[in-house]
């Protein structure tokens, strides 16, 4: 016997249901044993219709019991991560410590260089990672490239850093049949944008899942790019290695100020020899550290010299472990026009220095997490030298403040931390895909 879909009745004249509705009564069913499983092994609260809400339902799949239950069948990932180099700096450092916890946590970490394989990307190589330098002769070389390595390695996870990486490696993944692409932009990307740039960038975006800002303020600008996928953009703190407290501090004399970086015009080194210039006619057992190395070494070299500051100031070139700089400072120093989220300072922290930076990207954002920040207008010597008076008279006070700074980085910017938002980038989608299955597969028939 058949049912006339059109009267909606048997043959024998009985009413019957049409196969919409019957489709549509069956899902509600469905629903409604999968919410009653949730609420008795979640104990997820029903509305008054005895339906749980949605996000109940996947508030109860993030809860730690499950994720942890989740992450233990989720089998292992092989990431990618693509630079432009692996030279000394705070999105390489950042990188490097995303390969050692990956690769702690059974997943298959490597790194791809486009142009220069650097001292980091050494080191990587010597600790049994696989480091790749692309070396490219043009543009479509290295795309190319790229994509024959995605399909030789089979990524599951191609993580780029940085606007150039993207443009380069998020399409070559794609086409290689890649899960996820996310790419990290470890700068403020402020305005006026490069427009060109920038729209190469948007254009690649297309092609990742996520894209993620160093600190709250890059993801604002970020948002506010042209032609920005804007549904995509998130924020994630970096983390840094916490400094070796075994070091043996290094020697020094009177107040020490340290400043670790880059010397880079965006540093604004300047601004910061000046303003120790004039706390110097002052304080003059003030000693300025310098770490790091880069471009500007020599013109600094020679501004500190015209200066009259030699006595007081120190280079002391790139250095694999600044633990030593960190444990003997009295204060960590900054006078960037620009910066993300600089890993420099997250590591002062982790040694309990506190800080007084200039008010640029996500500097600000440390101040009020943590307390332990002084703010001043980027170059601006007169105004730091200002704040370095008030921070030398007021010393018996930055103990506190490195306590406050301490905290901080032990409760927003521990690798670990880092590490966990990063892995739930990778893995969201399957991690709620396997909630919402396991919720149908253990739900009964009626």
């Amino acid at each position: 016997m058949t049912c006339d879909t059109r009267t909606a009745h048997w043959q024998d004249g009985r009413e019957c249901e049409s196969w919409p509705r019957a489709l549509t009564r069956n899902f509600f069913e469905a629903i409604h044993r999968v919410t009653r499983k949730c609420q008795q092994k979640w104990h997820i609260p029903l509305t008054q219709k005895g339906f749980a809400p949605m996000s109940s339902i996947m508030a109860a799949a993030g809860s730690i019991p499950v994720a942890s239950a989740l992450a233990e069948r989720r089998a292992s990932l092989v990431i990618a991560h693509v630079c432009d180099s692996m030279e000394m700096g705070g999105a390489e450092k950042l990188t490097a410590t995303l390969c050692r916890l990956q690769r702690d946590r059974g997943h298959t970490a490597s790194v791809h260089c486009l142009y220069w394989l650097g001292v980091l990307g050494e080191e990587l190589r010597t600790e049994g990672f696989e480091v790749i330098l692309h070396h490219p002769s043009s543009f479509l070389h290295l795309v190319r490239g790229l994509y024959r390595s995605f399909r030789r390695s089979r990524p599951d996870v191609v993580h780029c850093h940085n606007a150039t990486a993207a443009i380069m490696a998020a399409l070559p993944a794609r086409l290689a049949g890649v899960k996820t692409v996310i790419v990290t932009r470890h700068g403020l990307v402020k305005p006026p944008y490069q427009i060109r740039r920038e729209l190469k960038f948007a254009l690649a975006s297309r092609c990742c899942d996520w894209i993620v800002g160093v600190c709250k303020g890059t993801r604002t600008n970020l948002q506010a790019a042209p032609f920005a996928a804007r549904d995509k953009i998130v924020h994630i703190y970096n983390g840094a290695d916490p400094a070796d407290i075994r070091a043996v501090p290094q020697p020094k004399k009177g107040f020490t100020l340290l400043h670790v970086g880059r010397l880079a015009p965006l540093k604004d080194h300047a601004t910061l020899l000046q303003a120790v210039a004039l706390t110097r006619a002052l304080h003059p057992d003030m000693q300025l550290w310098i770490v790091g190395d880069g471009p500007l070494e020599a013109s600094l070299r020679k501004l500190t010299d015209h200066l009259g500051l030699n006595e007081c100031v120190t280079f002391f070139g790139e250095q694999a472990d600044v633990s030593p700089f960190l444990l003997a400072a009295d204060l960590f120093v900054s006078s960037s026009v620009t910066e993300g989220l600089p890993v420099s300072l997250l590591e002062a922290m982790s040694a309990g220095l506190p800080a007084l930076v200039t008010n640029v990207g996500g500097m600000g954002e440390i101040a009020r997490l943590s307390g332990a920040v002084i703010l001043v207008p980027a170059s601006d010597p007169e105004a730091m030298a200002g704040a370095l008076c008030g921070a030398f008279a007021g010393r018996q006070e930055l103990s506190k403040m490195g306590q406050l700074a301490s905290h901080c980085y032990e409760q927003y910017f521990r690798p670990e931390r880092m590490l966990d938002d990063y892995m739930n980038l990778y893995n969201g989608y399957v991690a709620q895909n396997k909630a919402l299955h396991s919720a149908w597969k253990i739900a009964p028939s009626p």
